[in-house]
């Protein structure tokens, strides 16, 4: 007898599929009671079909791109194949990820992809500064090299074969050592619209020092031999007496030097040293070392100016010479002041070691405040007076060794080496002489009264009109 039909009475196509639709409800149902343990039998009975349905398709697993059900790592739980309505929940389906809460976070509480972008956005900050750091560098440097600043003081040969093309200049400018960044070099030919055919070939004499623009003149103009000067400088010569010399000799214009002196940072450790000060006329008087020099006709005036201050570094900044400075009490800048006046008064006199013992007594005694050197006056009258366009009478004070207590404001020239010894090693004499002055043949006389020395004025005046020293304030 069959189970579905206990009548034996035959079952229509019709009554068999009604049938089967209330076998399949009544699976689903027991199935779902399964998950639901709370739910009496009586309501799961009698719940409408249509909220069934609703909780059955907003239940449904979420899927992912690509098909797989939201948490399912093995491509997710295979389709339901059998008639009817699906299984809900299927039996072999647990969605519980090992790394994530009921939230479906990380255990840290953010997002993995939210952390991901932050990750990216410092990654890219960082790139970025870094790119801003080099570019800025770069762009230092090539300034720089435009300039023909910080680089070393060095006459270079270099070839340039015909038919060199731009980017061939600057290749052979690069690796002869003439310019630090050819590309910036090739860019700026560019820019200034130089063409190849305007930078005639043959053998050059460079320097490191040499801008740009004065590469590129003397490759236009084919000056292939650049000339050389050798100039001597004099102990006790001004800024001007420098200035003058070298115009004279076409390396450079006098009024540009001096403007450049009176305005450039050199970086120099004895530059930071002088105090700088309204009344004082020029900054680096008395710090161009004297001696001699070989310059091109036409070289860029940093480098003419840092000859001189490099050779004044080498020569007076060692530490022997700066511990004796200590030992004096005396300053860089005071040093070179003091060395200047005794320069200009004992000239190439074997007598300037007493002379600095006359001018470190009077330093050093409250009865004489103030040096009374006539050579300080020169220098006003010679030196100052005619550049000012209106009188500054502070200015002249402070350079007035009649006027100013102590040593003036600045040096009154550029001393040499036995004068700036004199300054720091004054001759120890069997007495203390607070005067001197000389006569026309250069001899001195020394006195430690003020009567001693108006007798000797008197002599010097015997002999001949000319007349020089300190205490001379009658004489001025």
């Amino acid at each position: 007898m069959d189970r579905d039909n206990p009548s034996g009475k035959p079952i229509g196509a019709e009554q068999r599929a009604l049938r089967q639709q209330a076998e399949n409800r009544q699976r689903i149902r027991q199935q779902a009671g399964a998950y639901q343990p709370n739910l009496q039998g009586s309501q799961v009975e009698n719940r409408r079909q249509p909220q069934a349905d609703q909780r059955a398709a907003s239940e449904q697993p979420r899927q992912r791109p690509g098909g797989h059900p939201a948490g399912d790592r093995m491509g997710g739980v295979p389709p339901y194949s059998g008639g009817g309505r699906p299984p809900y929940p299927p039996e072999n389906y647990h969605h519980q990820p090992e790394d994530e809460d009921d939230q479906g976070l990380p255990k840290g509480g953010r997002p993995v992809r939210q952390r991901g972008r932050w990750f990216t956005a410092m990654v890219m900050v960082a790139v970025t500064l870094a790119a801003c750091l080099f570019l800025s560098l770069f762009l230092v440097q090539s300034a720089f090299d435009l300039l023909g600043l910080s680089q070393e003081d060095s006459p270079i040969a270099v070839t340039i074969p015909q038919d060199a093309g731009v980017s061939d200049v600057g290749r052979i400018l690069g690796e002869a050592g003439v310019v630090s960044h050819p590309t910036t070099f090739r860019f700026y030919l560019n820019f200034r619209s130089v063409q190849a055919e305007s930078l005639l070939p043959g053998d050059y004499i460079f320097n490191s020092r040499m801008s740009y623009d004065e590469l590129i003149r003397v490759m236009m103009t084919g000056r292939t031999v650049r000339e050389v000067v050798r100039l001597t400088f004099i102990e006790g010569w001004t800024l001007w007496d420098y200035a003058r010399h070298l115009e004279e000799h076409g390396v450079v214009d006098a009024e540009v030097f001096i403007e450049y002196l009176n305005t450039a940072d050199f970086g120099f450790e004895f530059f930071n040293m002088i105090e700088p000060h309204p009344h004082r006329f020029h900054m680096l008087e008395g710090y161009l070392f004297p001696d001699t020099y070989d310059f091109y006709v036409g070289e860029n005036v940093s480098s003419v100016a840092r000859k001189f201050l490099r050779n004044f570094n080498d020569r007076v900044m060692t530490p022997q010479m700066l511990a004796r400075m200590e030992y004096m009490g005396l300053t860089v800048d005071e040093t070179l002041t003091l060395a200047s006046i005794i320069q200009r008064e004992a000239g190439f006199s074997d007598d300037m070691r007493i002379v600095s013992s006359v001018f470190h007594n009077r330093l050093n005694s409250p009865n004489f405040p103030r040096l009374e050197s006539d050579v300080t006056d020169r220098y006003i009258e010679e030196e100052i007076l005619p550049r000012l366009t209106v009188v500054n009478q502070a200015l002249l004070d402070a350079y007035d060794t009649y006027v100013v207590e102590g040593l003036p404001i600045g040096p009154v020239c550029n001393p040499g080496m036995d004068a700036i010894m004199a300054a720091l090693h004054p001759e120890d004499t069997a007495v203390n002489f607070f005067f001197f002055v000389t006569d026309i043949t250069g001899d001195f006389h020394f006195a430690v009264t003020y009567a001693q020395h108006q007798q000797n004025i008197a002599l010097v005046l015997s002999i001949g009109e000319e007349i020089g020293g300190i205490g001379l304030s009658e004489y001025r």
